[in-house]
This record gives C-alpha cells, structure tokens and sequence, in this order.
C-alpha cells in the first residue's frame, strides 16, 4: 500500500485504475492499494464465525453513530486517523481485560473490600463479583464501584460469612457492546 499527499495527479481521485490499482481518499492522503479478490465457494465454519462478528461489531458501530451522546464519547477518544465508527468497531471486537484480583482486603465480614483492575480499549461498563464456597455454593454477590482513576473497581461485602480455605472469587467484567469477560481466583 502506497500513500500519496499534495500529489497533483492523485489529489481527489478515487476508484479502481486498469483493474489493477484501488484508489481511496482518507485524511487528506491517497492511498493506493491492491485490488481486493472475491473468494468463490463457501465460508469455512470459522470464517463464518468471524463474519458473524464482524456484522455485530458493524450494528454496534452504527448504533454509536446514531446515539448523539455516544458518538461524542468515542471521537474524544479517537486517534488522528481514526474515526469513532472505527473505534466502536474496534471496540466490539474485544472484550475488556481482568488484569488483577486483589482479595488481601477481603475477611468475609461486612465492609471488607476486593480489588478489581479490568480495563477495555474504550470503557469498562460494569464488573459483578460472585464469592462462592469450597463446595461451589454462592455466598454474595453484587456489582463493584469503578473507582476515581478508571482502572481499579472495588467490591464492597455486604454479607458476613466466615472464609473457608478453597473460596472462590468469579469477577465478570463487561464493556459497551456487551463482550464479557470472566475470571476466577481462588482464596
């Protein structure tokens, strides 16, 4: 792929040239590309899956550009070069990251806290903490509150029950388009 600016020939020209060359005006640059080919036959099970996702990742992108509010959270988020369609695409491909669980806070009294570090390449929207027993059995669960710096949630008990070795913690973080991400610890 080439790219051109103040080039006098290519300046505002578009299209396809001798079925060869593509040629696409973007951010006041030329660019020049290969024609793309069309693959004849059927999709393979996993290119289907990731056709599948591409068009939901599409739907989500024009529902960004048709919600007033959203699409001025993503442009102040955009990159030179990026638009806010291609972030929200972008950002309906992946799910948001659970670096961290930090349970060293965490007694199992009312009041004691677990610390979540989940990040997104645009926005966390919510992270819901479930402690289970050794024997599997859900003794709390409720949302964490994202805290000042944006990266770290905290989850407060509201239950009192006494911490049993083999306790496991199941953190589900999930971002705007709706990817979800889960991860456990065990105590």
């Amino acid at each position: 792929m080439a790219k051109a600016t103040d080039n006098v020939i290519l300046q505002g020209t578009h299209g396809t040239f001798a079925k060869q060359v593509v040629i696409r005006q973007r951010f006041g640059q030329s660019i020049l590309s290969k024609r793309p080919t069309h693959v004849k036959g059927n999709p393979t099970p996993a290119q289907q899956v990731v056709r599948e996702r591409f068009q939901t990742a599409t739907l989500y992108a024009k529902s960004v550009m048709a919600n007033p509010d959203l699409l001025a959270q993503y442009r102040a988020v955009a990159k030179n070069g990026q638009s806010a369609y291609n972030l929200a695409l972008a950002d309906a491909f992946r799910a948001p990251e659970i670096r961290e669980i930090d349970a060293l806070n965490y007694t199992g009294k009312t009041g004691s806290t677990i610390r979540i570090r989940a990040i997104d390449d645009f926005r966390v929207r919510a992270v819901v903490v479930s402690v289970y027993s050794a024997d599997n059995q859900l003794l709390e669960t409720g949302n964490a509150v994202q805290q000042n710096i944006g990266l770290d949630w905290i989850y407060t008990a509201t239950q009192e029950h006494a911490p049993t070795t083999g306790a496991k913690i199941k953190v589900q973080a999930s971002d705007l388009p709706g990817n979800v991400t889960l991860k456990e610890q065990v105590l």
